[in-house]
């Protein structure tokens, strides 16, 4: 079993300036985190574009930042393309965006169906969590960290000790009964700030289509903390034949 793993996940890519290259954002929700994210990347880079989308309104648009208020689901399974004009989405809201968008995607043609989590699996995950039927929240921490966290590659910011694994590296080098793991990996922006790479929305969409028939795990880690999902894909009888 090979699991999904992008030269995005694999790489450190721009360590000395993680903005470099990086002049359009998509952040996903306008509460406490979407609003860190904006003061962060505008701080940092204040030519950047920043367009914030989030179901209530919000004062966040002005200059560079366009505010749109709109389902941040289902603005980004409307706007995310191939092409899409932007360098880096942040999800900012308490649900798993990149499942929910591959969900989008593919619901014209298959039901999704989650997986329960059997305890023995959850125990191989960092201080797992349960969420919704087939998810899970994991971490190497067990306590809260602080939302100004460099993520330091050897050294946790909050114990002084070394760091663990790369939680992303661990998920997808699980062996679940023969799941295949999809991991996608939440990369450090700023501190406090993760974002994904617009294409690996699409590797995600295209290893799913690919191991249709197979029992999936799709996860979004950064190096400490994720969630995954557990499921199956069920073709609809519409679009058989």
């Amino acid at each position: 079993m090979t699991p999904f793993l992008s030269n995005a996940m694999t790489k450190d890519k721009r360590q000395s300036d993680p903005l470099k290259g990086l002049e359009r954002f998509w952040i996903i929700g306008a509460g406490r985190f979407g609003q860190i994210a904006v003061e962060r990347i505008r701080r940092k880079k204040a030519d950047a574009a920043v367009t914030v989308v989030d179901k209530e309104s919000t004062d966040l648009g002005h200059g560079n930042v366009s505010a749109i208020q709109q389902d941040g689901i289902q603005w980004l399974a409307a706007k995310l393309q191939p092409k899409a004009p932007v360098d880096m989405v942040v999800p900012a809201i308490p649900v798993h965006v990149a499942y929910e968008w591959l969900k989008s995607n593919l619901s014209e043609r298959y039901k999704i169906n989650p997986i329960d989590i059997p305890d023995k699996w959850l125990a191989r995950m960092p201080n797992a969590m349960r969420g919704a039927v087939g998810q899970a929240y994991v971490s190497h921490a067990d306590f809260i960290c602080p939302d100004n966290c460099p993520e330091p590659k050897t050294i946790c910011t909050h114990t002084g000790k070394p760091r663990p694994m790369d939680l992303f590296r661990l998920l997808a080098g699980l062996d679940f009964d023969d799941v295949l793991p999809i991991v996608i990996r939440s990369h450090q922006l700023l501190p406090g700030v993760g974002g994904i790479y617009p294409g690996e929305f699409f590797d995600a969409l295209y290893t799913v289509c690919s191991n249709r028939q197979r029992a999936l795990m799709i996860a979004t880690a950064c190096r400490c903390h994720g969630v995954v999902d557990f499921f199956r894909l069920e073709e609809r009888a519409s679009s058989v034949g």
